[in-house]
């Protein structure tokens, strides 16, 4: 990751004659964009699951505005930062270890007020990016709102309550996304992944402990507001009937496996993989629940050779194309 640098401030303790390193923090630095795109939920035109046409009523209406969070290489925000496919929709995932300072640069390039609000680590008031008034009068904090064209650092803290418990796996995800107009704004695409690592443990982009990471938001996008079938788009990732990428491992793969799930009263989704059980708080399970601005983390030996479904239960909500897949690659 570039711009990262050691903080100088190190603290060391005398023990029995020896110099022990207690914390080393690194100092982490990204570059965020809004942006206003067009975005399609079914690139291939087809129901990848079933064979054929995207079916009525999303038939011909898979295209839709969005507002995005971006990743650019630095504060010019001249080259994009490449994003693994299966990210989809999702802004750019957010890595830290306990102990480290997150750094997110903004840059507000659509046209409304918008911010960057996280969930899980520690902030304060400037940096909260949240709009609203305290009963005292307390007012936002001056990061609640960025105008159009407007810019503004983030600076928030991986701080211990913000990293895995014990008992938990070495890596943990939490959301971020704009909290001005909160359901507009989620709706409209701007929010993405948070994942905190236990110290140490956060190498080549990913947990020591594992050899893949995936995260995956299931969230009903209502496009047209009103309620609409064909607006109404079951995606996870932002695709919809098996359109989303990327979800690809190799036989005996250990793999970590970061849910999500945002949206509305219509948003309880229940992930369900075929195929493979995953390890989710010491138990054994193929289904992990989820409501809106719910996370979870599971892992998964990925140990079954072959392209499985990997969808909600929900019935409506498969009846509606919120359904991908994942291979494993054998033999």
């Amino acid at each position: 990751m570039k711009n990262r640098w050691i903080r100088t401030l190190v603290v060391i303790a005398l023990m029995g004659g020896w110099l022990t390193v207690i914390a080393q923090a690194e100092e982490r630095h990204y570059y965020i964009a809004a942006e206003e795109v067009e975005w399609d939920y079914a690139p291939t035109g087809r129901d990848l699951i079933h064979g054929g046409l995207i079916p009525r009523p999303w038939t011909n209406y898979t295209k839709w505005e969005k507002t995005r969070y971006i990743e650019y290489t630095d504060t010019t925000f001249g080259t994009r930062k490449p994003q693994p496919e299966w990210l989809g929709v999702l802004g750019p995932i957010i890595r830290a270890e306990v102990g480290d300072i997150i750094n997110v640069h903004f840059l507000n390039r659509a046209g409304g007020y918008y911010g960057i609000h996280p969930h899980g680590v520690r902030y304060d008031k400037d940096n909260e990016g949240a709009h609203y008034f305290g009963f005292d009068g307390t007012p936002p904090g001056a990061g609640a709102q960025i105008r159009p064209g407007g810019r503004f650092t983030y600076t928030w803290e991986a701080d211990a309550d913000s990293g895995p418990a014990p008992g938990q796996p070495s890596s943990i995800v939490w959301w971020y996304h704009s909290h001005v107009d909160e359901p507009a704004e989620t709706n409209a695409g701007l929010l993405g992944p948070i994942i905190i690592y236990r110290d140490g443990m956060l190498v080549d982009g990913k947990a020591a402990d594992v050899d893949r990471e995936f995260v995956t938001m299931f969230f009903i996008f209502d496009e047209n507001r009103h309620g609409m079938e064909r607006g109404l788009m079951h995606s996870i990732n932002g695709y919809i009937f098996g359109n989303l990428p990327g979800l690809v491992m190799e036989n005996g793969d250990t793999v970590r496996w970061h849910l999500l799930g945002m949206g509305n009263e219509v948003d309880l989704h229940t992930g369900h993989w075929h195929g493979k059980t995953v390890l989710a708080n010491g138990r054994r399970t193929d289904v992990i629940e989820l409501l809106p601005g719910s996370m979870a983390t599971v892992d998964m030996l990925a140990d079954n050779p072959g392209t499985w479904l990997y969808h909600c239960h929900v019935a409506d909500h498969i009846d509606a194309g919120m359904i991908a897949t994942y291979t494993i690659l054998g033999p």
